[in-house]
C-alpha cells in the first residue's frame, strides 16, 4: 500500500509524505506516533475524492498554537497577546473552509493519546461546531465564536498540572476533584482578554452543561445554555466517544452518533443533533465495509441526509475480488434491505 495523504503530527511537523509505501518501518512510525487513520492509493477509486472539512495540516496548526498557549502562555501579558492572535488567526484560517461553500467531510475519527486529546482535539471539534453553527443558520461572525469557544473550550486546565493531563492514570484526587473546575477557570481566563466576547465566554463555561440540567458548572437547562456550549457539547462528546481513554477503547463513527441520537432531548439540544446527525457520516468516503450479503467493499459516498446508507463500491463478493467492481446506493428502495455488518473488514489493495 502507498499513502495518498501527507500524514502530520499535532505539532504540525511531516510524519510520513504521500507516497510512502507502507513498509515494516513505515508502520513502526506511524504507530510511534499514534497516527489513527491514512489514506492510501486504490485505483479502484480514484475518483473518488476523500477530503475532511479542515486539511490535516490546519488542524495541526490549530493544535500547536494552542499547544504554545496552554504551555508557554501566562509568562507575560505581551506573550499572552501574541498567542491569542495566533489562535484568533487560526480560527478564522478554518472558518475560511466553511464559505461560501463547504468542500468536504466531517472528521469523523478521534485520536488515541492524552496530548492529542488536550491539544488536537479541540481543533476537530471546532471544525465541526463551526459546520454545525453554519447549517443552524449562524452568519460568520458568530459561527466563528462558536469555533474560537470550541478549540479554546479546556484552556482552564493551564490551572491544572500538564504532567498529570497528560497521564491520567497518576492524577491524585485533588487533581480529579479540580477538573471539573476547568470550564470556570477557562471562562475566566478569557475574561481578561478584550478579545473575547460574551458568547465565547460563556460558551467556554457552559460547554459541559446539559440539556436536562444535569451538567456543570452551573446546572443550567434547555434554552438557559448558550448555542455555542449546546453546539460544543454535541460536538465534543462525539469525538471522547470516538477517542481512546483511559478507562475505554474508542467506540466506532456510528455508535457515537447513535449515542447522541439516543440522548437527544435529554443531555443534547435536540435541534443541534438533528443537524449533527445529518453531518457527520456514519460511514465516510474511502473506508471499507462488509454487508450482510458478504460482499466487501469501498464507500464512494457516505449520502450525507440518509444516515447510515452510503454508496459502496463492491469489489469482492464472498468468491474473491471482482474484476469490475460496481456501486450500490443502499439509500435506494431496492436495496433496503442491504445492510453494513462490519466496518473496516480487510480488502486487498489491487497490484498495479
Amino acid at each position: 500500500m502507498v499513502l495518498g495523504r501527507t500524514v502530520y503530527d499535532t505539532t504540525g511537523r511531516v510524519v510520513l509524505e504521500s507516497g510512502t509505501k507502507l513498509n515494516q518501518d513505515a508502520l513502526r512510525t506511524l504507530a510511534v506516533y499514534r497516527v489513527g487513520e491514512v489514506v492510501v492509493n486504490d485505483r479502484r477509486v480514484v475518483d473518488v475524492a476523500v477530503q475532511p472539512l479542515v486539511p490535516p495540516e490546519m488542524e495541526s496548526a490549530a493544535a500547536q498554537v494552542l499547544r504554545q498557549l496552554m504551555t508557554e502562555g501566562s509568562g507575560s501579558r505581551e506573550t499572552d497577546q501574541e498567542l491569542i492572535r495566533e489562535v484568533e488567526n487560526v480560527v478564522y484560517t478554518m472558518a475560511r473552509e466553511c464559505f461560501p461553500e463547504v468542500v468536504g467531510e466531517a472528521n469523523v475519527n478521534g485520536f488515541l493519546s492524552s496530548e492529542d486529546y488536550l491539544y488536537a482535539q479541540p481543533a476537530r471539534v471546532a471544525g465541526l461546531c463551526m459546520l454545525i453553527a453554519k447549517r443552524a443558520g449562524l452568519d460568520t461572525q458568530a459561527m466563528t465564536q462558536v469555533g474560537m469557544a470550541a478549540l479554546l473550550m479546556n484552556v482552564g486546565y493551564v490551572r491544572v498540572s500538564a504532567r498529570n493531563l497528560e497521564a491520567p492514570g497518576s492524577m491524585d484526587e485533588r487533581v480529579l476533584k479540580e477538573l471539573p473546575q476547568h470550564a470556570q477557570h477557562g471562562a475566566q481566563l478569557l475574561g481578561q482578554y478584550p478579545q473575547f466576547g460574551p458568547e465565547v465566554i460563556q460558551a467556554v463555561e457552559q460547554h459541559h452543561e446539559r440539556w436536562n440540567g444535569t451538567g456543570y458548572p452551573n446546572s443550567v437547562r434547555g434554552p438557559q445554555i448558550s448555542p455555542g456550549a449546546r453546539i460544543i457539547a454535541v460536538a465534543d462528546t462525539y469525538y471522547e466517544l470516538v477517542s481512546r481513554r483511559p478507562d475505554q477503547p474508542p467506540s466506532m463513527p456510528h455508535e457515537a452518533v447513535e449515542f447522541i441520537l439516543a440522548y437527544s432531548g435529554e443531555l443534547f439540544d435536540p435541534a443541534m443533533v438533528q443537524i449533527f446527525a445529518r453531518l457527520v457520516p456514519l460511514y465516510p468516503s474511502g473506508i471499507t465495509v462488509r454487508l450482510n450479503t458478504g460482499d466487501v467493499g469501498i464507500v464512494v459516498d457516505s449520502n450525507l441526509g440518509h444516515v447510515g446508507r452510503p454508496v459502496v463500491r463492491v469489489c469482492q463478493a464472498p468468491g474473491g475480488p471482482l474484476r469490475r467492481p460496481y456501486d450500490v446506493n443502499l439509500a435506494d428502495v431496492e436495496n433496503q434491505k442491504l445492510l453494513v455488518v462490519e466496518v473496516d473488514p480487510f480488502l486487498p489493495v489491487p497490484e498495479d
